[in-house]
């Protein structure tokens, strides 16, 4: 017998007499995708990168060009978000596609965009669009991308052809998906494509100096700005935001936790500032806790991950939700994203029901959140990382690509069904993690939480009760 048929079977038989957590109608229980992570027939910088050896387990991956097939077949992705009961779709329009040249537009491209997200709209879920989403063009990046001034130009000509397309479509426009890790790892780190390295320094803002990464991540923020200006003159009903990445940095010594506050200051505030005033909700991503040892990010065997190098911090969703109120008052909040990459689905579902706490706790304080966005409904391309980090609710076989939903399908499916949680689901699933802790599992980051592994490494879940607790 499947974890899953268990899973439902354990459900029907349950006692429901109370509920630890519940949400209001209206409540926003979405999924999320990206273009470069899920369409097929797409000839990106994505796909250069992995010809070029650059993204991990790519060469050990059964035709890893195919992704998710969401651009041939999306009925599948849509499908599988109909039964969990999502009544929100995520999903980009992949900006090369459409703009395959400067001054360009594919209009087959634009129209079967357009059929997706009706497709999606005719399952009954809005549409979030994303306009960005960790790619540009091929020629873009030709020009240097964003240190190029006139990308900016390039970009709000794409995002007004957008949004004058699709407006009478959309519920929800994001501009940027993570600005600040996008800079990061392809203008610094040089992980991402085009794999430019530069000094740390290059992150850095003080005063008037700007390394040259942070001048990138501005002309970004400029250009949200624009675009934000521009479409509620045009259409003054339309929602824009972002779908920010927000981390909590610490460490565990007095210095380590002084560079994270800066870190933070960083990586966490500077673009949200840069655009206050110009968002009709504030939309974050949040994976857990990135601890800082040194000058980097430290897997510490103490802690809890994901297996994509992400520290799993419960109590850190609230404390963000706490000080984005505190910045942004009255700003509606939504989830963009949250979720973890867990192959063996352990501790998955605690993960969403723990983060579902954190959630209903700050609804309980009267912190204006709409929405909770699922990464990810099904496994995808994790950019660098490749194939290895699992991050769905669904599993995806990889020679067939036949889906298959995990036990953290249903405990979400139940979830959005009830719109609650029983203490006696919050337990299963519970229980279902202390089986899993000190037994081995499949790692797919170095120690320094950025590096991925050509090949998985061994590591145990960790002891530890990392239970909301606020």
């Amino acid at each position: 017998m499947s974890s899953s048929v268990f899973f439902v079977l354990l459900v029907m038989i349950l006692p429901t007499t109370s509920v630890s957590a519940s949400f209001p109608e209206g409540f926003i229980f979405g999924v999320a995708n990206a273009p470069g992570q899920v369409e097929d027939n797409l000839s990106d910088i994505w796909l250069d990168w992995g010809k070029q050896g650059k993204i991990r387990t790519w060469t050990q991956t059964k035709a890893p060009e195919e992704r998710l097939q969401f651009w041939t077949k999306p009925e599948i992705e849509l499908n599988l978000a109909q039964e969990l009961g999502a009544n929100s779709f995520r999903l980009g329009v992949d900006w090369g596609r459409v703009m395959p040249k400067k001054d360009q537009f594919d209009e087959q491209s634009l129209l079967h965009y357009l059929k997706i997200i009706k497709m999606a709209k005719s399952r009954d879920m809005s549409i979030m669009l994303t306009l960005m989403h960790h790619s540009v063009p091929k020629w873009v990046q030709e020009q240097g991308g964003w240190h190029n001034i006139e990308t900016k130009k390039d970009f709000i000509q794409f995002s007004k052809k957008m949004i004058s397309l699709f407006h009478d479509h959309v519920d929800w426009w994001i501009t940027f998906n993570e600005a600040n890790v996008f800079v990061t790892m392809a203008y610094t780190a040089g992980i991402w494509p085009p794999g430019e390295k530069r000094s740390p320094l290059s992150m850095t803002a003080l005063g008037p100096f700007r390394g040259d990464s942070i001048k990138a991540m501005d002309h970004m923020s400029d250009s949200h700005n624009e675009i934000y200006d521009w479409a509620h003159k045009k259409y003054p009903k339309i929602k824009m935001g972002l779908a920010h990445n927000m981390a909590n940095y610490t460490g565990k010594s007095f210095i380590d936790r002084l560079k994270a506050s800066f870190v933070s200051k960083v990586m966490n505030w500077r673009f949200p500032e840069n655009v206050r005033g110009r968002m009709d909700f504030f939309g974050f991503n949040y994976y857990g806790a990135e601890w800082l040892k040194g000058t980097q990010i430290d897997i510490d065997p103490e802690e809890e991950y994901s297996e994509a190098g992400r520290a799993i911090d419960v109590n850190g969703l609230y404390d963000i939700l706490k000080e984005i109120h505190i910045r942004f008052k009255d700003l509606p909040i939504i989830i963009t994203e949250n979720g973890i990459a867990d192959a063996k689905d352990a501790i998955r579902p605690a993960y969403h029901i723990e983060h579902l706490h954190a959630v209903q706790k700050a609804l309980e304080e009267k912190i204006p959140i709409l929405g909770y966005y699922v990464w990810s409904l099904t496994d995808n391309l994790e950019w660098s990382d490749g194939y290895c980090p699992k991050f769905g609710l669904v599993a995806v076989d990889r020679v067939t690509m036949e889906r298959k939903p995990r036990m953290s399908f249903d405990v979400m499916k139940t979830i959005i069904q009830t719109r609650s949680i029983s203490p006696e689901l919050k337990k299963t699933v519970w229980d279902q993690v202390l089986s899993y802790q000190g037994k081995d599992r499949l790692f797919c980051k170095d120690h320094d939480g950025i590096t991925s592994y050509d090949e998985p490494k061994i590591r145990q879940f960790v002891k530890k009760d990392w239970r909301f607790n606020r």
